[in-house]
């Protein structure tokens, strides 16, 4: 018995390039290797098996004597055939169990895809630190559009820009607005309070860092004033 060796023996990246992929360039890769390792597996048990064969006829081929040229010859070409045919009847049994596995996988995920809402609802002002304003304007659908509010709690006008913001939070809850201590992203003191608007997980559309500047001076500054110079902005 001969296992494939040469030419038919891929070389491979680690495992971890490809670690739970399954499509692309790296999917590609991972089934190389699964098939490589099924294979591999296979010829060794299929010598484990041969070798236990061996050993549990020694006394009758000892007492047999040895067998002429000729008949070892044609035993070694009967056995690469069979090797050969072997290595194709595993070949198509193999690529039949991963062609059910990715129709498996597939099915999993339209039926996760039905399920899932198409927008997402948020509704609510979310704390978050440096790690979490990443997040949450660069792990979402691209047609979301994320809010940060750049904030400092001992600031009189934060807490005014919050107030106003809250309701307009409520009233589009499509929109995910966060908040963020302005040290936190280091941000520049000096521009707080500042509305960021994102979309396109990432994209800065908007960049209000001169919203105490946009505060009417002849009227109380409440949500109406705050929708107002969003709207301006094409935030709402």
């Amino acid at each position: 018995m001969r296992m494939p060796t040469g030419a038919s023996e891929l070389k491979l990246p680690p495992a971890s390039f490809d670690s739970g992929c399954a499509t692309g360039v790296k999917g590609v890769i991972a089934d190389a290797r699964a098939f490589q390792t099924a294979r591999r597996s296979k010829w060794i048990d299929r010598a484990k098996s041969a070798r236990r064969s061996i050993f549990g006829i020694t006394g009758a081929v000892a007492s047999s004597g040895s067998k002429s040229e000729s008949e070892t010859d044609d035993d070694a070409r009967s056995s690469s055939r069979a090797d050969d045919s072997d290595e194709e009847a595993f070949l198509q049994q193999w690529r039949e169990s991963r062609r059910r596995e990715l129709e498996t996988e597939a099915s999993r995920a339209v039926r996760s895809r039905r399920t899932s809402p198409s927008v997402r609802v948020y509704g609510r002002l979310d704390d978050v630190d440096a790690l979490g304003y990443l997040d949450a304007i660069e792990k979402v659908g691209r047609e979301t559009k994320v809010v940060v509010f750049v904030s400092d709690h001992e600031c009189d006008v934060s807490s005014t820009i919050e107030s106003a913001l809250l309701p307009l939070v409520r009233e589009n809850p499509s929109i995910h607005f966060v908040k963020v201590h302005y040290d936190d992203i280091e941000f520049d003191p000096a521009a707080v309070p500042s509305l960021l608007a994102y979309r396109n997980q990432g994209d800065l559309f908007a960049n209000l860092t001169g919203i105490i500047e946009m505060m009417p001076d002849d009227e109380s500054f409440g949500s109406d004033s705050l929708k107002s110079i969003l709207r301006a902005h094409n935030v709402l």
